[in-house]
């Protein structure tokens, strides 16, 4: 069968372009807080890395790596994505390493975004004050930001990377933090150049911001990702509709409610999850099992085990995953 001789990672690829595959519709996370849960250890960051005397980054970098595929291995994931906590440098020597330890098994990714995000609370004020005493310095600002994203960006999908997540947030739960008019004068045109040196890299651009995207989605569209993520139904985005509103022009990932997954019993969490798969796909593919976030610290491990189940339980012909077979007691 033609899922036996396609990778998670070639799985993933294919739905990102609306291409057919036989097997299970592929799966991964923007992040996977559990290490620690699952492994006993958890994940080199940067202040590690910094940390680690020169001599000894290399072996560093490859037992790093050896948990990441540990983790992508354990859960079906199709692509490793704990990277990015690391310096561009070491991103990238890691994706050596892991092409060196499982070949072509997973596609590999980075989070790069130099759009401007909802600020934290201690710089809302300053920004919206600089929004309307300053607009074309924050504009030139931005040009700086995002002319430096994207050199980033060239450097890592020349050193291996094929997915650049963008994870910028725009939006709470009620709508975006800007208004429609003003996402188009300090956002849209940066997303959109982002997004182009990203295609023009010959790498993937998934796009993902939380919250309630309806007032700005056509902007989003506009930009042209391959995939949006998180489609967050704790905003009121429902992934029966927004799959209805795009059709086959662009991938989606998420709405896999992660407040069930917090706290919700299993049958809410399969609730959840069985919506996703029937309403998140169009003829079979364009479409990414995932949390409507990430799994953060707080989930626990055996609701996240639930969740894969549900997608396991969808393809009986297919060897369920390691994790499922835990959750199973097989």
């Amino acid at each position: 069968r033609m899922e036996h001789r396609m990778t998670p990672g070639q799985r993933l690829r294919a739905a990102l372009q609306f291409q057919p595959y036989e097997g299970r519709v592929p799966h991964l996370e923007l992040e996977f807080q559990l290490s620690k849960d699952l492994l006993g250890e958890g994940h080199l960051d940067w202040r590690g890395y910094v940390e680690t005397p020169k001599e000894k980054r290399r072996d560093a970098l490859v037992e790093n790596a050896k948990r990441w595929i540990r983790v992508a291995e354990y859960f079906d994931h199709a692509t490793i994505m704990g990277l990015h906590w690391l310096p561009i440098e070491a991103q990238i020597e890691s994706y050596g390493i892991i092409r060196e330890l499982a070949g072509d098994q997973y596609m590999l990714s980075a989070n790069q975004d130099g759009t401007l995000a909802i600020p934290d609370g201690n710089g809302m004020a300053t920004l919206s004050f600089r929004i309307s005493d300053d607009p074309d310095g924050l504009i030139a600002e931005r040009e700086r930001i995002i002319e430096q994203t994207i050199t980033n960006i060239r450097a890592l999908v020349a050193g291996g990377c094929e997915a650049i997540f963008m994870c910028a947030d725009y939006c709470f739960n009620p709508g975006p933090f800007l208004s429609p008019r003003m996402f188009r004068r300090f956002v849209t045109p940066f997303l959109k150049r982002q997004i182009e040196a990203i295609r023009d890299c010959g790498a993937f651009a998934v796009k993902h911001t939380d919250g309630n995207l309806w007032p700005i989605f056509d902007q989003l569209l506009e930009c042209k990702p391959h995939a949006i993520h998180s489609i967050d139904p704790m905003a009121g985005m429902d992934i029966r509709e927004v799959r209805a509103k795009v059709g086959d022009s662009v991938c989606l990932m998420g709405n896999v409610d992660c407040s069930r997954l917090q706290s919700g019993t299993p049958a809410e969490i399969e609730a959840s999850a069985r919506y996703c798969l029937e309403h998140g796909p169009v003829n079979g593919t364009g479409y990414v099992f995932t949390s409507s976030n990430c799994i953060f610290n707080g989930v626990p491990l055996e609701s996240y085990r639930a969740m894969l189940a549900v997608r396991d339980d969808a393809y009986p012909d297919v060897p369920p995953s390691e994790s499922t077979r835990a959750y199973r007691g097989g």
